[in-house]
């Protein structure tokens, strides 16, 4: 069932589990709302009287944009014990910086990590009744993460992150640069300096692909037409395909959506992705 608190927030049952997919993007903004969604989850699993469930919390793609998610599933850890319910957090492989922070802090220790709901609800849980948690030392590792975070309160200004991870077309010529996280203020001048790192390493034929849940909070177009008149200027492109809904209205407006186009010939192969290298 949809939550309608939190965009993006749900929970459904599988194969007898009670999963709880987070939003994309975790941050002291919507922490309550989660914080909620996760409360009811465990009042699933142990409500009416029924044999307890095991609690699956779903990161998904989600980006950790401060400590929020962090405390939210030490304390969430906290509670499952005092309910005796299993609780299990599903990281894929490639949200490695949520993997790195897990580990880091000792989140790891304390809750299962699986790489997928599958994987997370077909491993049956192990018998036996839940021993005695204690996160204080997790919550003293993200304080040490997060230092504007000391207080857990939403007072300072979120972290922002943004993942740019590049592939090779496979025509050893042109240069796929896949973004995702949030851009603004603060990460758009990075991307502008690995577009321009690219371009200084001979690289002249790019495709800037954007994950469908970026968050736009500042107009990147400065810098993207910046290295497009760049490499435009020795006979490259830069090419945006699948664009944000919010990205696309601006450029639209602005008249530029002819601008950004690449060379057809290799355009539809880009378009397929591949693995980052």
């Amino acid at each position: 069932m949809k939550d309608t608190t939190v965009p993006g927030l749900s929970i459904e049952t599988r194969r007898g589990f009670i999963v709880l997919s987070l939003p994309a993007q975790i941050s002291w903004q919507n922490y309550a709302g989660i914080r909620e969604g996760v409360s009811r989850a465990l009042s699933m699993a142990t409500g009416g009287g029924r044999r307890r469930t095991c609690v699956v919390v779903d990161f998904g793609d989600a980006v950790l944009l401060d400590a929020a998610g962090l405390v939210l599933l030490a304390r969430a850890e906290t509670r499952a014990q005092l309910l005796g319910c299993p609780l299990r957090a599903v990281v894929p492989a490639l949200s490695a910086h949520v993997r790195r922070a897990l580990h880091l802090t000792g989140l790891a220790q304390l809750v299962p990590v699986f790489p997928d709901v599958a994987a997370a609800t077909g491993t049956p849980v192990p018998a036996g009744t839940a021993g005695d948690v204690d996160t204080t030392h997790v919550l003293d590792a993200i304080r040490a993460l997060h230092p504007g975070d000391a207080g857990l309160t939403p007072t300072p200004p979120a972290r922002s992150e943004l993942m740019i991870t590049t592939t090779e077309a496979g025509d050893g010529d042109h240069t796929v640069v896949h973004l995702s996280g949030v851009l603004d203020e603060v990460t758009v001048p990075r991307l502008g300096e690995t577009l321009t790192t690219l371009v200084e390493g001979n690289l002249r034929h790019l495709m800037v692909r954007m994950h469908e849940r970026l968050g736009i909070r500042c107009d990147p177009l400065p810098i993207l037409l910046g290295i497009r008149w760049r490499v435009a200027a020795e006979g490259g492109c830069l090419a945006l395909p699948a664009l944000p809904a919010r990205l696309r209205e601006i450029i639209d407006r602005e008249g530029l959506g002819s601008v950004f186009t690449g060379c057809r010939s290799i355009e539809d192969r880009l378009l397929s992705g591949a693995e980052p290298v």
